[in-house]
């Protein structure tokens, strides 16, 4: 018997489906048998799993060859059996039913017609493998329900090495219940990052997901409109510390205010986002209603006071004089009841503000 080199078994279930699209065009009956000589695919069922003797002679010979009489202890019928190669590889016959002669020449068009399309179909079936994969990986993730043992496992088996990092992308706009929607188009996106051996993506909770090796793709480079939100997590290589972004991820889906917006991505605190996003809804409503009457100018002077350390800082980052700050900062108080300068009234001020952003408002207003 010739020798052939080690190939991949050949799909039952994509032999059928190319027989069941190309048999109708034909006005004979199609076979494919598998590198054994078994019929796998079939216009009639009854044959399917039967030997076919002249397949394995093809396979045996690595030529076509013409059957001219039913067999007898097999499922030969009178027809024209071709090689069946994939990828450079002999991986099964293609026999077509009827007078061998006149049949031969059709025979190896069929042939390389099912070769194409078994190719193709095992090529869409590897892209739909590795997107169920990526999304399994990463709502596993997310669940707040995964062992590191297990998710270390997954990311190993996905080719994703450590460090880690994760990254959210959504639409500007959040759904009308605050909640995260995709941007367009995230399915062109997953499709791009999953055929990258570093990195996965699927849409879950509304929202684009990446998980990878290394630094997260630039936004630019995965062509998302540069009006949406995003955020993104520093490389580790601790699994735990991946799983705890993952799940912080989860909950900020939740509200997309939450996430920076690209075009005005900071200051940002994460930590702030997560805590208000695990708000049940009326402490939510709640807190919002602390700054609901801040100005624009006010809300910014929150926000810079928050992330500076001194006043002057603050007063600098807002290119306002020093006693207009504090002015703000009393007219803050006044109206809030919280003052700027405590860290315990500033940190409410802040999450009050984060809560209206949940909410549909904005703090950089």
């Amino acid at each position: 018997m010739a020798e052939h080199p080690r190939r991949a078994p050949l799909s039952g279930e994509i032999a059928q489906r190319v027989v069941d699209l190309i048999a109708p065009t034909i006005s004979h009956n199609i076979n494919v048998m598998d590198e054994h000589g078994t019929i796998i695919a079939c216009l009639d069922p009854a044959r399917i799993g039967t030997l076919h003797r002249g397949a394995q002679r093809v396979i045996a010979e690595g030529r076509g060859v013409l059957v001219t009489t039913h067999g007898r202890e097999s499922s030969d019928r009178p027809g024209a059996n071709e090689p069946l190669v994939v990828d450079g590889e002999l991986c099964g016959v293609v026999g077509v039913t009827g007078d061998p002669h006149e049949v031969a020449p059709l025979a190896r068009v069929v042939a390389l017609t099912v070769q194409l399309l078994v190719a193709q179909s095992r090529d869409q079936d590897a892209v739909t493998r590795r997107h169920t994969e990526a999304r399994d990986l990463i709502a596993a993730l997310g669940s707040g329900t995964a062992e590191p043992g297990a998710a270390r496992a997954r990311l190993a088996a996905a080719g994703l090495a450590p460090p880690w990092s994760l990254a959210l992308w959504t639409a500007a706009e959040p759904r009308p219940d605050g909640s995260a929607a995709p941007p367009e188009p995230s399915e062109t996106a997953v499709a791009r990052i999953n055929a990258d051996a570093g990195h996965r993506a699927a849409v879950l909770h509304g929202a684009l997901w990446t998980v990878g090796t290394g630094a997260v793709p630039a936004p630019g480079a995965l062509g998302l409109p540069e009006d949406g939100r995003h955020t993104r997590t520093e490389p580790t290589g601790d699994v735990d510390v991946l799983l705890a972004h993952a799940e912080e991820s989860r909950a900020l889906c939740r509200y997309a205010g939450l996430i920076p917006a690209l075009a005005d991505p900071g200051p940002w605190s994460r930590a702030i986002a997560v805590a208000v996003a695990h708000l049940p809804a009326r402490s939510l409503a709640h807190l919002a209603g602390h700054v609901v009457l801040l100005n624009g100018a006010q809300r910014r002077t929150v926000l810079a006071v928050a992330s500076t350390t001194s006043l002057q800082a603050a007063a600098d980052a807002l290119y306002v004089h020093r006693n207009t700050l504090l002015q703000r900062v009393e007219r803050i108080r006044a109206v809030t009841g919280f003052d700027p300068r405590r860290p315990d009234h500033l940190t409410t001020l802040q999450m009050a503000m984060y809560a209206r952003d949940a909410l549909g408002g904005s703090h950089r207003e």
